[in-house]
């Protein structure tokens, strides 16, 4: 156990066996581990063997406040993510969620949004991951700082934010009580991130008992103690085609992660990372709680979707958020098939509610509403359309 712990460790489950020793050769013997798993005597105020554990604190309902700006437990804007709380990453295999974790814990670090996720400040980051290595890890960490075009001195504050642990040998409460413990307490992070979940859980991933008895039993005692917020990627089930239930909606993504509901129901906030049938373009749906990040769609309503792709540049391994018009190609720009002045023409001299200018940029050109408003904004910033402060309709500027 890494000596710098000092944090009393509960017991082993005798469900999951003993853990494996350091080098991760052999198991311990029950004596060993009977012998070993304090590295010191138990603080005075631990429970005494034996002892009934105290229930939570209690308190009136009208007692109960709500969060106030500056909240010191909060580490993603607005409320997304807080000290003691869990956010659930999934997506396939071989997507990039790992390198889009390393992005975000880079901007982050830097105290930067990452795709419009905001963190309340520059947030130390321990990543424990167990599929990289230290190669794979490292070109990852370039390609970021090299696709974000971050200067030498922000490179060096970011990565002064983020450390890295490898752990491929150990499981379920081994893993918490030898692995998560020690680092948590050693390096005590603002974020914790665990990369992939089914690495280190040691049961079925569709069992109810076993993840909720990894997340709400191992996980969650240590995201309390340590004041961090916990960050668990996992891979979603195999699609049956190329695209991962197209129909899904809204709530349903939060549910996009391989196995027990569980998952999600855990999690305070889930991000999920889904395939919509092209090999550069990716979809990033806020699941669960994605109102509170404040993303806005084109026309300034709530969204709670992003389109993002790979990096243009060969070799680079890094992220980029998409225009809406090159959704529908791939991530490969689109050539205009219309005329943007007869999207103008179809304004009358009296003007149009944007919904009807919609409705007949997609019946008479069969341009999308997010084309349209791609097109408006240029428009706008011409000079070419006004929108009455009267009728609210947007009618065209005639030159004098």
């Amino acid at each position: 156990m890494n000596d710098t712990a000092t944090e009393y460790l509960p017991p082993p489950i005798e469900a999951h066996g003993c853990p494996l020793g350091d080098n991760g050769a052999a198991p311990l013997t029950a004596e060993e581990w009977e012998a070993t798993r304090y590295n010191t005597d138990p603080p005075p105020d631990c429970e005494p063997a034996g002892a009934q554990p105290e229930p939570p604190a209690s308190k009136p309902l009208a007692e109960l406040k709500r969060r106030e700006a500056n909240d010191p437990t909060e580490l993603l804007r607005t409320g997304y993510l807080c000290q003691g709380g869990g956010l659930l990453l999934c997506g396939p295999t071989g997507i990039g969620k790992s390198s889009l974790a390393m992005q975000a814990m880079i901007l982050w670090g830097l105290g930067r949004a990452c795709f419009g996720i905001a963190p309340v400040k520059p947030l130390k980051s321990l990543l424990i991951q167990a599929e990289n290595d230290d190669g794979d890890t490292a070109e990852m960490r370039d390609g970021v700082t090299t696709g974000l075009e971050l200067p030498s001195t922000q490179i060096q504050s970011a990565l002064a934010n983020i450390t890295v642990a490898c752990e491929d040998t150990r499981t379920a409460e081994a893993f918490t009580a030898l692995t998560l413990a020690p680092l948590l307490e050693k390096h005590r992070p603002d974020l914790v991130w665990i990369d992939p979940a089914l690495a280190y859980l040691g049961g079925e991933a569709n069992s109810q008992k076993d993840v909720g008895g990894f997340l709400r039993n191992l996980v969650n005692p240590l995201l309390h103690r340590f004041e961090c917020g916990g960050i668990i990627i996992t891979h979603t089930n195999k699609p049956p085609t190329g695209h991962e239930k197209p129909n899904w909606q809204a709530g349903d993504f939060a549910y996009l992660g391989t196995g027990s509901a569980e998952w999600a129901n855990w999690a305070r906030a889930v991000l999920a990372l889904r395939s919509i049938g092209s090999h550069e373009v990716f979809e990033l749906v806020a699941g669960k709680r994605g109102r509170r990040l404040g993303w806005k769609d084109a026309a300034n309503n709530p969204a709670y979707s992003k389109f993002l792709a790979h990096s243009k540049e060969p070799g680079v391994i890094c992220w980029r958020e998409v225009e809406p018009g090159e959704v529908e190609t791939g991530g490969r720009p689109k050539g205009k098939s219309y005329d943007p002045d007869e999207l103008l023409a179809l304004l009358p001299p009296k003007g149009l509610p944007m919904v009807k200018w919609v409705k007949l940029a997609k019946s008479e050109l069969n341009v999308s509403e997010a084309t349209l408003h791609r097109e408006r904004r240029e428009f706008l910033k011409a000079g070419r359309i006004i929108k009455s402060s009267t009728s609210g309709k947007w009618q065209p500027v005639t030159k004098a």
